[in-house]
């Protein structure tokens, strides 16, 4: 079987974690014997770097599936990528397209990203095959375009448990990090943009500090749109003393920061958090995730077992988790965090690696 794999996002050596999940997928496609070539985008940088990039991502489509021949066009990221597979799919009516749908594809998370959706439903229903990050979001496509298509879950490439799993040792991590090993952690990995609710998370710390001193500090791995307003929020709630801020970091480097932290906080406020992958990583590293209750984390985040929920942009319900889960017996957090253990093993890329294949493999 020849596939050819489509997507804006896909990692380069400057921004290693663009679109890694992509390339994840990719692999396991490859573990089992599936030929696969790519017509990719690595993360581009000033508007005409993007207009450059976007006009010759889009031709390299067109051109592949008009002059090589492929079994499947797998495609991630509906919303940037229809376009083009659209064209081409007037030019050449047999071509069979896998569109594998992400977050805002399906629920934009600006004004700008709206105009985007009426090809993302004309891809949806002229694809062969749908698939989704979790069962949330297959019914989320379901209601919102009313496709007729099969849809199918695969969870974004899976846990890979070589590189997320919990040391036997933390010193390694606290060196590579440059941290204090006497010094507890919570944190949070994230994008630092809209909807991602980093601001619910320092306003949960500044008042859970403000009613009384913990001996906890707080990660936020992650760079973004917003992070000048995020830089200002933690002067205004005097949280410099509290906050340790890194940027984007390769995964190999996320291992370390979960297997620091106590608790993981994944305080998304989006609709469309189609899994949120990256609890499920530091579930492996044996980290709690403390949650709101939406999207895919609602698959995966059993309250009071291998986490706790809070309702999405309440702070005040953060806040209350975090000193809930602190105040926990070791006994407590033990067993939480051996829930998130298998939990995550549920979605490790042993476990999973089958199913994508099997997707494409199996005819309709």
């Amino acid at each position: 079987m020849k596939i050819l794999l489509i997507s804006n996002m896909y990692p380069s050596k400057d921004f290693p974690s663009y679109g890694v999940f992509v390339k994840n997928t990719e692999q396991i496609l490859l573990d089992n014997g599936v030929s696969v070539d790519k017509a990719v985008m690595t993360k581009r940088t000033g508007k005409l770097g993007k207009l450059v990039g976007y006009a010759s991502h889009y031709l390299k489509i067109i051109a592949s599936g008009l002059t090589k021949k492929y079994d499947y066009l797998y495609v991630h990221y509906a919303s940037h990528n229809a376009l083009p597979l659209l064209i081409l799919k007037k030019l050449n009516k047999r071509v069979k397209i896998v569109t594998n749908v992400h977050g805002s594809d399906v629920v934009p998370e600006v004004p700008s990203q709206e105009k985007f959706q009426p090809r993302v439903k004309e891809l949806l229903h002229r694809s062969h095959k749908i698939i989704t990050p979790s069962p949330y979001y297959k019914e989320l496509v379901q209601e919102k375009y009313g496709v007729t298509t099969p849809i199918y879950i695969f969870p974004s490439g899976g846990v890979n448990f070589k590189l997320f799993y919990s040391f036997s040792t933390k010193e390694e991590a606290y060196k590579e990090l440059n941290l204090n090993p006497k010094q507890r952690y919570i944190g949070c990995v994230s994008r630092i943009d809209v909807g991602k609710g980093w601001e619910f998370y320092l306003q949960a710390i500044a008042q859970l500090e403000a009613e009384s001193l913990t001996d906890y500090k707080y990660i936020y791995v992650g760079s973004g749109k917003d992070e000048p307003k995020f830089k200002q929020m933690v002067q205004e709630l005097n949280l410099a003393d509290k906050i340790i801020h890194f940027p984007l970091l390769p995964q190999s480097s996320l291992a370390y920061v979960y297997n620091v932290i106590d608790a993981f906080v994944f305080p998304t406020i989006r609709k469309g958090e189609s899994l949120g992958l990256v609890g499920l990583e530091a579930m492996a590293c044996g980290a709690p995730v403390i949650g709101s209750r939406i999207g895919g984390l609602k698959d995966y985040i059993i309250d009071g077992q291998n986490g706790l929920f809070f309702e999405p942009g309440q702070a005040g319900e953060l806040k209350e988790k975090l000193r809930l889960f602190m105040e926990s017996s070791a006994e407590q957090k033990e067993n939480m965090s051996s829930q998130a253990v298998k939990t995550a093993k549920l979605y490790s890329v042993d476990e999973i690696s089958q199913q994508l294949p099997t997707i494409f493999f199996n005819e309709v």
